[in-house]
């Protein structure tokens, strides 16, 4: 099976900012990423300004510094986050507005990358720390709001960590997260076999161990959890093999999914894992995660953190729980009529 680069989405580029170097480095990332999507001199000067402007924050008011993360959204989107452990904005109406207080600026820094981007989310909290999200259009239109977003970091430029989301059929949604053994380059091509495995038939679960573990012989292996959303049904459908962690998150309760030992590709014959079936309410929001993160996250530790975008979130608890031995992957998923 060749690779199908359309199935799995680009991992983030992680810049850590720690001198005005490291901005210009954002900055011209942008800049290729937009060319790259095939954006006009315009597209290119609105991603270079949100680069610039949130890699300067963190300069200016983030101490110890943060990291910028960049990845393209095809066809036609690029997506920049800056993430810090700072001192947290006091008056986040007031940034925004372009009224802060700014010894060290002008004080508009966050209101003119917002109007550079095309969707534009701040999540900020005393003394630790903000990430702000400014997603850039190349045709110069509003973003919609989403609601299925990740953060995926490899320990090299070639990450074993992949996820996507597809459509299914009408009114479902099925999200994957794919851990290829180890990281690297043999670790990614693990990743892109099960992942085009998964875009060939995104609600196909009882058949998907069988299908992956066939092709998938020959990598180095993988392991997986996949979900299929279906809010007609109020039903979320899951196959989780291996450590990839997933919990559903429901007006402050927590239901774990099960996960079946095992791996995709090393064995001639398939895990033995059984879809599991959990409750998809209004409401609802999924967090899946690689092991390239601690396997326990303190949700009851972000109030209001899931009312925010999903990349939003997901940069959150990639910060406060990426052990930074491994690739590491987080995905956070609402139910699409969320209240």
């Amino acid at each position: 099976m060749s690779h199908r680069a359309a199935v799995r989405f680009a991992p983030h580029r992680q810049i850590v900012v720690t001198d005005d170097a490291a901005v210009g480095e954002a900055r011209r990332t942008a800049n290729r990423l937009v060319g790259a999507l095939g954006g006009d001199e315009k597209a290119v000067t609105r991603a270079e300004l949100v680069a610039t402007e949130l890699g300067t924050n963190l300069l200016r008011h983030a101490e110890p510094g943060g990291w910028i993360l960049l990845r393209p959204v095809p066809p036609g989107q690029v997506e920049i986050l800056a993430v810090d452990r700072g001192p947290g904005i006091r008056d986040l109406e007031a940034a925004l507005d372009g009224r802060s207080p700014a010894p060290k600026g002008l004080g508009c820094g966050l209101r003119s990358a917002a109007r550079a981007s095309g969707l534009f989310d701040v999540w900020t909290s005393a003394g630790a720390g903000t990430v702000a999200l400014g997603v850039v259009d190349l045709g110069g239109s509003p973003v919609e709001r989403r609601t299925c977003a990740g953060v995926c970091v490899g320990l090299s430029e070639v990450s074993g960590d992949g996820w996507s989301v597809r459509g299914a059929d009408v009114g479902r949604e099925a999200v994957a997260v794919v851990d290829g053994v180890g990281h690297g380059p043999a670790a990614s091509a693990a990743a892109d076999v099960v992942l085009d495995v998964f875009g060939d038939d995104p609600a196909g679960l009882t058949s998907l161990a069988a299908r992956a573990n066939e092709l998938a012989r020959g990598t180095r292996g993988a392991v997986a959890t996949v979900c299929v959303l279906d809010p007609g049904a109020d039903t979320l459908s899951a196959l989780a093999i291996g450590n990839v962690s997933g919990r559903v998150l429901v007006d402050g309760a927590e239901k774990g999914v099960v996960t079946f030992s095992g791996s995709l590709g090393l064995s001639a014959r398939p895990p033995s894992a059984r879809v599991q079936q959990y409750p998809w309410p209004r409401g609802a929001t999924l967090v899946l995660w690689s092991d390239g993160l601690r396997s326990r996250l303190e949700f009851d530790r972000y109030p209001g953190l899931f009312d925010h975008d999903p990349a939003v979130a997901a940069a959150v608890l990639h910060r406060d729980y990426a052990r930074g031995t491994d690739d590491a992957t987080v995905v956070v998923a609402r139910r699409r009529d969320r209240r």
